[in-house]
């Protein structure tokens, strides 16, 4: 029996096939059922009214007998599943009404079996809108019925017609068993859809608990590997501070010149070096999404000039044309944007452009695209004539690790992050990268960026003498743990005629604090007792409030992208990363130790030598 009707839902498989809905998928099969189940039924009848000479009741059931296979076939062809459906419910519609004209001419239990058939298919297969239309055609017409005089109102000249008991039972038995069945069919498919909604939902809930976990795991390995990142840093920048430091104060010693040429070599290696774990810090940091870009004003044209002399030696030594062109409006404005990672992109786009050419001609060149009240934007190019790059290879080379070739690492060397950082940093300037290269030709990189402007007016500049002599009277007090660090502090301080304090770590910084006078604080960020962070914190609790608010600059060889902002939470006024270049601390030194005697430098109507070789 059950495969009976299991075989009954499958006739129409095919219009299961093209339906995904799953309710949709309920109603096809439980029309599969009725029209199957209606043409036995029929059938059954049929004979029935033929062996009890009930021509008129033949002439009913042989109709929808012969209606089933049609409508079975209209469906199972066309795919029109609903119109089928719409046909079945006005066959029951007309034998509810046939019954209250003709066969019945009252209520009996079939009419109402028939009534009660159109309601339940009239809200399962097409919603509440369908469902109280035929659910009023066909009770509005028993409502009227009984509440009317039935013998003049519904009287035909024909009475009822009668047929045998045995019949109407069979009629009515089958009846009821359809209607429990299609019940039983409907509420199985509604419930099982509502089982594999909730398991769906619980499957989903626990997807969405793993993925939160997966999530979480992550950003701890994340964190994890920024940790060990800024210990790896702490750990590698320590000594090459000494190295770089060292080689500073001794190139400010007047070597003899085979002397300055072996320091000349260790700092650019050390330097080399620095650049190189830069390069992968700031690789991971722009994967943590933990960057981001800082405005200030700056003279662009000081900026780039800086990093063009940055690069003199390196092309001087491959002797190479090295120009750069700036134009004249640049000289009369300022722009607000990120300096540092400006000259980031720009150098590193300048160091391959010389490591890449063997000779020739190297140049950055900058172009005002567009000017207003404001605003300015810039488009800034550097181009050679190196040896150009594949067509095929010109987008691979934006991916980190990657070079134009293999035999492009083995000559040239270098890790393949450079571009990668660059195509990243432009991101943050709401820009892209652009490629122009023929292999044995050359290349040229150019990238737009907008940035605010303000007119440059009176250019402020501190005094700034090479020999320092205006630091010579400024207490120091440097808290500092490391030998070599400590080394590399005095010496250059001593060069500008100072004589610092060292203190071990922060608890004897605090305590030299309370019993001298200081004008500023050199503060290392990890010591041993007392660390720099609670140092500074200490510092600033402090009753006397001249001591309270010495400037204290930290000093850290970490790369943690949160140092900035520790910093300034506990107080410190500045920051400066290890190893530090000698003139931004000086720098420093002179912004935060009071103000220094300023002289007035007029900028120039027009900037000349617009066009540079160097």
């Amino acid at each position: 029996m059950i495969n009976a009707f299991i075989s009954i839902g499958n006739i129409f498989n095919r219009l299961l096939v093209r339906e995904k809905n799953p309710i949709n998928q309920a109603r096809i099969k439980m029309l599969a059922y009725i029209l199957v189940l209606y043409a036995v039924f029929t059938a059954v009848l049929i004979v029935a009214y033929i062996l009890g000479g009930e021509t008129l009741h033949l002439i009913r059931v042989s109709i929808i007998f012969a209606a089933s296979p049609l409508l079975i076939a209209i469906a199972y062809y066309t795919y029109a599943w609903k119109i089928v459906s719409h046909v079945v419910l006005g066959l029951i519609t007309l034998a509810v009404w046939s019954n209250l004209i003709i066969y019945v001419q009252g209520v009996n239990i079939e009419t109402l079996q028939f009534i009660w058939l159109a309601c339940v298919l009239g809200f399962y297969m097409h919603g509440l809108r369908w469902g109280w239309f035929y659910a009023a055609i066909n009770i509005l017409p028993v409502l009227l019925y009984t509440a009317t005089d039935y013998k003049t109102y519904f009287y035909l000249t024909s009475g009822p017609h009668e047929v045998s008991q045995l019949t109407y039972l069979f009629v009515i038995t089958y009846n009821f068993f359809l209607i429990i069945f299609l019940h039983h069919y409907f509420f199985q498919a509604f419930n099982q859809n509502f089982i594999t909604l909730t398991e769906t939902k619980n499957e989903l809930k626990e997807l969405n608990e793993k993925l939160e976990n997966t999530l979480y795991e992550v950003g701890k390995l994340s964190n994890a590997r920024m940790d060990f990142l800024s210990t790896m840093s702490h750990e590698l920048r320590t000594p090459l501070n000494g190295v770089i430091g060292i080689s500073n104060a001794l190139l400010l010693q007047s070597p003899r010149e085979d002397q300055k040429e072996n320091i000349a070599v260790l700092k650019f290696s050390a330097e080399n070096l620095l650049s190189l774990i830069n390069d992968i810090l700031d690789f991971n940091k722009f994967e943590s999404g933990k960057l981001e870009l800082e405005n200030i004003p700056f003279d662009l044209t000081v900026l780039i000039n800086n990093n063009i002399l940055s690069i003199k030696p390196r092309a001087q030594e491959k002797m190479l044309n090295l120009k750069v062109v700036l134009p004249e409006e640049l000289g009369q404005i300022r722009v607000v944007s990120d300096p540092t990672r400006l000259t980031q992109v720009l150098l590193n786009l300048l160091n391959n452009a010389v490591k890449f050419t063997e000779k020739g001609t190297v140049e950055l060149a900058l172009i005002i695209i567009k000017q207003r009240v404001g605003e300015v934007s810039i488009r800034f190019k550097v181009t050679d004539t190196g040896i150009g790059i594949a067509a095929e290879k010109q987008q691979e080379i934006f991916e980190p690790f990657i070079q134009a070739s293999s035999s492009t690492n083995r000559y040239f060397g270098g890790t393949g992050l450079g571009l990668p950082i660059v195509k990243r940093v432009l991101t943050m300037f709401n820009t892209s990268i652009q490629l122009s290269s023929r292999p044995n030709e050359g290349t040229q990189f150019y990238f737009d960026i907008d940035f605010i402007s303000q007119p440059a007016g009176i250019l402020d500049l501190p005094e700034h003498t090479v020999s320092g002599e205006e630091l010579a009277d400024l207490k120091v007090l440097v808290a500092e743990d490391n030998p070599v660090n400590v080394l590399v502090i005095r010496k250059t301080l001593e060069q500008w005629h100072i004589r610092p304090v060292i203190a071990e770590n922060g608890l004897i910084a605090v305590k030299l604090l309370e019993t001298m006078d200081f004008d500023i604080i050199l503060m290392d960020l990890y010591m041993p007792e007392m660390d720099g962070y609670e140092a500074a914190t200490t510092i600033r609790n402090l009753k006397d409030p001249i001591k309270a608010a010495v400037p204290i600059i930290a000093l850290t060889a970490s790369s943690n992208v949160d140092i900035t902002e520790k910093v300034i939470q506990v107080g410190m006024n500045d920051y400066l990363s290890k190893p530090f270049n000698p003139d931004h601390l000086y720098q420093k030194l002179t912004q935060l130790t009071g103000p220094k005697e300023i002289v007035k430098i007029p900028l120039p109507d027009k900037s000349h030598g617009l066009e540079t070789s160097l």
